[in-house]
Order: structure tokens, then C-alpha cells, then sequence
């Protein structure tokens, strides 16, 4: 009786352990979690591999918008108590202290604006706020969308919410004499940066507009928050700028879609796989107003105080770090496609560009771009 007895309680025992096993792995199997949010007047969605209880989604979903609530509370030039602006109000020739990502930021800016001539100028502000497409503006249409009341959002289809902008947006095309007056505030190299102590000095009434770098470091903020965690596989997008880093869930590559601007008229989208890098994509096709059957765009020429319409629709730059793909992808816009697929082939830099066509649209990639189409 006693050997029935401590078989039955083995039997107990070693079912309890294949319980236990079954239990464990089902708990560390991994799986995609996801979630999203709103920050800098945008959206951002992350997924990430995780476990069923080894990392709690709430307390990783709320560091991330603490992340990016804190760049958007620093760097937005939508709150005028952000430390930019008041940066953008200091008196000329003096030190400013700020945070040491902005200098650094600003400094990054400053080397793209050399590489690309003047193209690419985050003083360029007061040139976008004429032209109707700063904080006070008319805005884009991904934010003019946020703004319908709710129970018309399923009914606003992109052809028509650009009507409805121009509607509620009315938009004027500025004089000549007004660029001109505003070009005098405009030139990145009145802007200096000094990493050792953490300062900017304008030595001209400048107004820094980070916008077209700080939505691309807000993605790899989170990257590095995502990697404090230890969470290594990932995808981050905010507002269209994408970081990813390691592989899904059965060990795949990340593959993104490019949206492209004929994507409405039934064309593909342009799919790349990436692998520890990001994307970042500028267009002319969301952000714009008409005025006597010409369209005007919200990329600014700075060189030129006009928006450009080099017939370049749509760019996408893959590169390391997010910020450094958000801001060439805005260089390149400046630049036109000629231009752009010239310098990004001597530079080594990938990028991907849709212009206008005879026959609508047509793709040209650089040739660091090529290895990441997907065939």
C-alpha cells in the first residue's frame, strides 16, 4: 500500500513538473505586443517581442510617452514655453543654455546644411510661417484630419479632406517684397552651437524649427528606452519615421511599406526589408494649398523663399539613426530628385525617390538603396 501510495504521489509530482514546464514556455514564448498613442501633433505606434508576464506592456507603453512628451515639450515650436522657443526669444549674441540633444541636434543640422549648400536650414521657420505652414497656419492633412468631429472621420476620404483644408484654411501666396524682408532672418550659420557648455547663440533674430529632425530622434529615444529594457526586437514609427531593430516574432525580417503618392490610384506600395535601421519619408502630396490652379507645397526652399516644385512627390531615406533619415529626407525634398539622387550616390546615402512623370509616377533608388528593395 505504501509503494501504490509514493508511486501515485511520483506520479503527482512529476505531472505537476510537465505542468510547470508547459506553463514556462508557454510564458516565455515569444509574442508581438503592441501599442500606440499621440505626441508632436502625431501618432506613434510601437510593437515589440515580448513575453506573456516578463515585461509588463503598461509600464514600457508609459516610459515611451514620457519620452516622447518630453521632446515634444522641449523642442515643439507649437508651445511657446518649449525650451526652443524661449531659446527663439533670447537676446542676439548671447549664450543660451539648453538641453545637450538640442546642441547636438542643431549641430547635426548644421552638417547637412553644409553638405547640401544651404538646402536643408532649420532657420528656415519664419519662411514656412509666411507661407502659411508654421504652428499658426493652415495645417496638414494628417492633422487636419484629427480635427473633424469623430462621427466624420470614417466619412473623409483623402480626395475630399484637402477640400475641406482649403475650406476651413484659406491660403495666400506671399510678395516678393515679404520673402525677401523674411529671408534677412534666415541662415543657419547665425545660429552657433557649443557642445562644452551646453549654449546657442543667434547672431541674428533667427528662429530655429527643428521639426524636420525632432520626430526622428524621438524614434530612437524610444529605441533607447525599448533597449534599456532589454527588449531587442522592435518597431517604432512616429508620424511615418520607422526604427526597427532585430527580427518579428518566427525570426523574419522587418519589412516596411513606402506609401508612394499613387498609392490611392491602386499602385503598390514599395515594400523594403530592414534590419537595425530606420526610415524616414518627406512628401508634397499631404501638406499643400492651391492658389490660381498652382499647387504650393510645405517643403521651402530657403535659398529661394519659395516652395520648391522640383517635381519631386515623395522621398525615403534608410540610414542608422531616425534623425539623420528625417532630416535628409527633407534635404532631398529641397533638392529635387536630380539633384538628390546625385549627392545621395557621392554621399553613400539610401534613398528611394518618386517624381512626377508624363505617364504619373516613377521611382529611382541610389545605389546604397537598392540592397534593401524587396524582390
Amino acid at each position: 500500500m505504501r509503494v501504490k501510495l509514493g508511486s501515485c504521489k511520483r506520479s503527482l509530482l512529476l505531472g505537476a513538473l510537465v505542468l510547470l514546464g508547459v506553463f514556462y514556455m508557454l510564458a516565455t514564448q515569444p509574442r508581438m505586443k503592441q501599442f500606440e498613442g499621440k505626441t508632436m501633433g502625431t501618432t506613434y505606434h510601437v510593437s515589440y517581442v515580448g513575453t506573456f508576464f516578463f515585461d509588463s506592456l503598461d509600464e514600457i507603453s508609459n516610459r515611451v510617452h514620457e519620452v516622447l512628451n518630453d521632446v515634444d515639450w522641449r523642442m515643439s515650436t507649437y508651445r511657446e514655453d518649449s525650451e526652443l522657443m524661449r531659446f527663439n526669444r533670447s537676446p542676439l549674441t548671447t549664450a543660451f543654455k539648453v538641453s545637450s540633444d538640442i546642441v547636438d541636434l542643431v549641430k547635426q543640422s548644421q552638417r547637412i546644411s553644409a553638405m547640401s549648400d544651404g538646402a536643408y536650414d532649420v532657420t528656415v521657420g519664419p519662411l514656412v510661417n509666411l507661407w502659411g505652414f508654421g504652428p499658426n497656419g493652415h495645417d496638414s492633412e494628417e492633422n487636419a484630419l484629427g480635427r473633424l468631429p469623430e462621427r466624420e472621420i470614417r466619412d473623409v476620404k483623402v480626395s475630399k479632406l484637402h477640400e475641406w483644408m482649403l475650406k476651413n484654411y484659406p491660403a495666400e501666396v506671399p510678395s516678393q517684397e515679404a520673402i525677401d524682408q523674411v529671408r534677412e532672418r534666415v541662415g543657419y550659420q547665425y545660429v552657433v552651437a557649443d557642445s562644452a557648455n551646453s549654449t546657442l547663440v543667434r547672431n541674428k533674430p533667427v528662429y530655429v524649427d527643428l521639426s524636420s529632425i525632432a520626430k526622428g530622434y524621438g524614434v530612437d529615444q524610444v529605441a533607447q528606452t525599448l533597449n534599456d529594457e532589454n527588449i531587442a526586437n522592435f518597431m517604432i514609427e512616429v508620424g511615418g519615421e520607422v526604427r526597427v531593430n532585430g527580427s518579428k516574432p518566427d525570426g523574419s525580417q522587418w519589412l516596411i511599406a513606402i506609401r508612394g503618392p499613387d498609392l490611392a490610384r491602386g499602385h503598390p506600395p514599395t515594400i523594403v526589408t530592414l534590419d537595425d535601421k530606420a526610415l524616414a519619408t518627406s512628401g508634397d502630396y499631404l501638406n499643400f494649398f492651391e492658389v490660381d490652379g498652382r499647387r504650393y507645397a510645405h517643403t521651402i526652399n530657403p535659398l529661394t523663399g519659395y516652395p520648391e516644385d522640383s517635381g519631386l512627390a515623395e522621398v525615403a531615406v534608410i540610414s542608422e539613426k531616425a534623425a539623420e533619415a528625417d532630416a535628409l529626407a527633407t534635404m532631398f525634398m529641397v533638392l529635387g530628385y536630380k539633384k538628390g539622387l546625385y549627392l545621395a550616390n557621392r554621399e553613400g546615402i539610401a534613398a528611394y525617390f518618386t517624381y512626377r512623370s508624363e505617364k504619373g509616377f516613377d521611382s529611382v533608388a541610389s545605389n546604397a538603396f537598392q540592397s534593401y528593395l524587396m524582390n
